[in-house]
């Protein structure tokens, strides 16, 4: 499974697009095992949902497959630099950290404080239960997350 096409979605700043998401993803990786369409597929709507939550007009979310790996990317202009800088500051803390100890530290704080509107759990999600490797580059006014793992990785 090397060098398949990449596959972008245009997406509009409108909830329904995660439907279009879902749809392409799983049609993508129709050939592949049930674990490996779950996680990607898991992978792209979450980063989708940033996208329309947090992005200005939308973006792209584009999924493939390079050198045995599963490739899920995002970009989309950013309201504020503070916010970019804050998503970068997040992958970075979970390089350092490790996904596994963040997305417990982040249960736990969740289950302390029920109430909250965002649970910020969704890098998280994608980082440990998806087990891809996170990073990202802010040019300007873009942000551009990337995620990434071997085709045949297992989740942590």
């Amino acid at each position: 499974m090397t060098g398949r096409n990449t596959r972008s979605i245009n997406l509009r700043d409108a909830w329904e697009e995660l439907k279009r998401v879902r749809a392409s993803v799983e049609d993508y990786f129709r050939h592949s095992n049930e674990e490996l369409r779950s996680a990607a597929t898991m992978a792209a709507l979450e980063l989708a949902e940033n996208v329309i939550k947090h992005g200005v007009d939308a973006g792209m979310v584009s999924v493939g497959e390079e050198n045995g790996e599963v490739v899920i990317s995002t970009q989309n202009r950013v309201r504020s630099p503070l916010h970019a800088q804050q998503v970068r500051s997040r992958i970075e803390r979970l390089g350092e950290k490790g996904a596994r100890e963040l997305y417990i530290a982040r249960m736990l704080e969740i289950m302390q404080q029920p109430n909250t509107d965002q649970t910020g759990l969704g890098l998280l999600r994608v980082a440990y239960e998806g087990s891809f490797r996170l990073s990202c580059e802010v040019l300007g006014d873009r942000l551009y997350i990337h995620a990434k793992r071997g085709v045949h990785a297992l989740p942590s």
